[in-house]
């Protein structure tokens, strides 16, 4: 029987490939992940924030009874400090991620 050139460089090409793909399984197979423990807990708070309400119906309830009684007061430099604070924080993080 006589294989010609052409038909041998074929099936030689075919068994490149199949064997290509065999080792590209098995390092498939070989690959893991690690999770940082951070990153673990950082899951499930976000889990745990997911479970708790967006909104905090007590206290919503608790303002709405005071402004309508006319009782409700605003510290306004506890109010000043904090919006300082919120500043500051955004500022801290942008400058973080322009680095």
């Amino acid at each position: 029987m006589k294989i010609n050139d052409l038909k041998a460089g074929r099936i030689n090409q075919y068994y490149k490939i199949v064997q290509q793909q065999a080792e590209n399984k098995d390092k498939a197979d070989n690959d893991k992940m690690q999770i940082s423990d951070r990153a673990k807990e950082i899951a499930s708070a976000k889990k745990a924030l997911k479970k708790s309400p967006a909104i905090r119906e007590e206290k919503v309830a608790e303002i709405k009874a005071k402004i309508n009684a006319g009782s409700y007061e605003v510290d306004s430099k506890k109010l000043a400090q904090k919006m300082l604070n919120q500043i500051k924080q955004v500022q801290s993080n942008e400058s973080k991620t322009e680095r």
